[in-house]
């Protein structure tokens, strides 16, 4: 294996250990305000989309273009949408974003667009093509969750 193969899929890891979120669908009835239900199913739906072209670009599942353009269509509409999605400075305790996000608002959006244009960038015409393009997407997805997500307990005792 290349460094740089490594080097991506150590990067894969540390995106996968950071996007883990709830594993049951969230609504509004599990208390969630209206509009965190909605951003978190905006980043579950950001996650599974990453999820079907990591999986090519590591190798663990085939390379398909149709469902590379599928993923690369739905985070083009999702990244889109972060800003307006976390404008109402809500949180409630299933949430894990960060109140900084309200404070920095201004820097919170030049992220949203650097995603926004990274995910635009992607390009799914070959497996080349998408290793080259992914890591962008991925490390603007990582600066932002570093910057502006608290980290959820994988285990709790009680």
């Amino acid at each position: 294996m290349t460094i740089r193969l490594l080097k991506t899929m150590a990067f894969l890891a540390i995106l996968a250990a950071l996007a883990i979120g709830t594993a049951a669908p969230v609504t509004a009835r599990d208390g969630a305000s209206k509009h965190v239900t909605r951003r978190m199913a905006l980043m579950t739906s950001q996650k599974a989309a990453m999820d079907v072209l990591a999986g090519m670009m590591a190798g663990r599942t085939y390379f398909d273009r149709d469902k590379a353009r599928t993923a690369r269509r739905q985070l083009i509409r999702s990244t889109g949408t972060i800003r307006k999605h976390f404008k109402k400075p809500q949180l409630d305790p299933r949430s894990h974003a960060r109140p900084l996000i309200w404070h920095a608002w201004k820097d919170f959006k030049a992220r949203a667009d650097t995603a926004e244009t990274a995910a635009r960038n992607l390009s799914t015409r070959s497996l080349p093509a998408l290793r080259r393009t992914l890591p962008s997407l991925m490390q603007s997805c990582l600066s932002c969750h570093e910057a502006y997500r608290n980290t959820p307990n994988s285990f709790t005792t009680h």
